[in-house]
């Protein structure tokens, strides 16, 4: 028997329980920075349980804005000379989260293993642009200077006659006014999904126990200084105990466990997918809203295009956030604002979706601070236990590092594992199916339920495949997947014909355009 003291709890005798497994670290949250951290821990020999409350990537992660972007937009500021000036600290974070974007992006754009797409990425500038032509040369070459091993910007400024006659500006307001033009490279994600799902199967391989649709929550100290933590399923409730515990749970790290203090500010960002013409491939536009907040308009595939994103505050449950009608009326304002030689309407609209951003609580900044920051709990009576906030998708393995320099100062070093990371499947292969979508091999279909832990259709057509991002699927669509994988997951017709409803249901709410309604209004920043 000892005494021990909890946060939030009072004092109390408890004797430490024997038939409950003890793992050096319990990750609470399966996105890309709960991942990455189960990847580098596992390499170093520590013991690892990642539990995540639904699937991987089933939140920001697999809805951000799929940019693995330079870090422009960390200086971008209506006055960046005023504002900085001001916040000498806030110049001087910028400047860090600029060179760590660049570390990332050379690290991420180089490895064959990562799905990125190179595009040109164009910044117009007029003369009432909040952002003008000397801001973005000198953020540029700064860049270029923070961090000079990885792929070239490829940076120019274009002259007001080049900028007029580029192909990508001819649809843009005002190009009679048009001074300039910045056109740099920038690199998108193909598959956010996949960095969390390879990431998750390589820490496997090191030995980490997954499990999915898995709710965690830190419950109590034990006498010996590790955590108990209760997981729930649909079908049990067991309890584990823990070394360490990182809470990886983005906007629901909170309810995770009792934390004294807040820790995130969540914030919405809302994208709607349109087509555009032939002269827009592989190019892209960056601007600042309307509101002052940065806009792009960037490619998904060839010829479709996607504008955002917003930024509103955002409480609430973000399991099933979804681009609402004053979040398309406002985008396609914005985008029709910046080129409204297109004349885009909703009937234009394709697909949206939306994610909630798990940025980190600042009373004096109502929008959230950027600045990723790895919380150390122990000085809010949760030694040992750890919280990130605003940690984006491009600097996850970084992420990944800090956390384990964490874990190792306080449990010490273990014994390195070496073990063969997982083999990827195949993006070709025979017996394809869906032929209107390319054609995708069965056995990539079969290694979604067999190897890759999916254990439902929205799993495999979202997560594993990225199929849904290639336009909305049909039932037939839906059907012939689930046909497919049926036998392993062991579903009978019944089951099938549930799971295809359960797909489109989740699909309509999640990425299709929600119906009109009169009351609508494109005031939202």
């Amino acid at each position: 028997m000892a005494q021990t003291t909890v946060a939030g709890t009072r004092t109390r005798q408890q004797e430490l329980p024997q038939d409950e497994p003890l793992y050096d670290s319990v990750i609470i949250g399966g996105g890309i920075n709960g991942t990455a951290a189960a990847v580098e821990l596992s390499r170093a020999g520590y013991s690892v349980l990642l539990c995540e409350k639904g699937d991987f990537a089933g939140g920001a992660s697999g809805r951000s804005s799929r940019m693995l972007h330079c870090g422009l937009r960390y200086f971008e500021t209506p006055s960046p000379v005023r504002d900085f000036a001001m916040h000498p600290r806030r110049f001087v974070s910028a400047l860090s989260m600029a060179r760590a974007a660049m570390e990332a992006r050379a690290d991420l754009a180089q490895d064959h293993r990562v799905a990125t797409r190179p595009i040109t990425l164009c910044f117009p500038i007029w003369p009432d642009s909040p952002v003008q032509r000397w801001h973005l040369s000198a953020g540029l070459r700064l860049l270029q200077a923070l961090h000079t091993k990885g792929p070239s910007l490829d940076a120019r400024i274009l002259g007001a006659a080049e900028a007029r006659s580029h192909p990508i500006t001819q649809d843009l307001r005002d190009l009679d006014r048009l001074q300039a033009m910045a056109a740099f490279r920038e690199y998108l994600f193909v598959h956010p999904e996949r960095l969390c799902l390879d990431a998750a199967l390589d820490a496997e391989a090191h030995g980490a126990t997954m499990e999915l649709f898995t709710t965690a929550r830190i419950a109590d100290r034990q006498p010996d200084g590790t955590w108990r933590v209760a997981l729930d399923t649909p079908r049990s409730q067991r309890h584990v105990r823990a070394r360490t515990v990182i809470n990886m749970a983005g906007t629901w790290m909170e309810s995770a466990g009792t934390i004294p203090g807040r820790l995130v500010r969540g914030t919405k960002g809302a994208h709607i997918v349109v087509r555009l013409p032939e002269r827009y491939r592989d190019h892209g536009i960056a601007t600042m809203h309307r509101g002052g907040h940065p806009f792009y308009c960037l490619p998904l595939g060839d010829e479709f295009f996607y504008f955002g994103p917003t930024e509103t505050p955002f409480e609430g449950d973000a399991t099933d956030v979804a681009a609402d009608q004053e979040d398309i009326d406002f985008l396609l304002a914005e985008a029709n604002h910046l080129l409204p030689g297109l004349g885009l309407t909703r009937a234009d609209v394709h697909q949206t979706w939306a994610g909630v951003r798990p940025l980190t609580w600042d009373p004096q900044r109502p929008m959230g601070a950027r600045e990723r920051i790895l919380h150390d709990l122990e000085g809010r009576g949760m030694p040992n236990v750890f919280a990130m906030t605003a940690g984006p998708v491009m600097s996850h393995r970084s992420a990944g590092r800090e956390i384990l320099d964490k874990v190792r100062g306080r449990l010490g070093s273990r014994k390195p594992v070496n073990a063969q990371s997982p083999a990827k499947p195949s993006a070709f292969g025979a017996d394809p199916i869906l032929p209107g979508r390319g054609g995708v091999p069965r056995q990539a279909l079969l290694d979604a339920v067999t190897r890759e832990h999916a254990r439902d259709l929205y799993g495999v057509l979202v997560q594993r495949t990225g199929l849904v991002w290639q336009g909305l699927l049909s039932r037939e669509d839906a059907a012939a997947v689930a046909d497919v994988i049926a036998g392993p997951l062991g579903w009978s017709e019944d089951d099938k014909a549930r799971e295809v409803d359960a797909f489109l249901a989740l699909q309509a709410r999640r990425f299709a355009p929600p119906t009109p309604t009169p009351t609508a209004s494109p005031s939202r920043p």
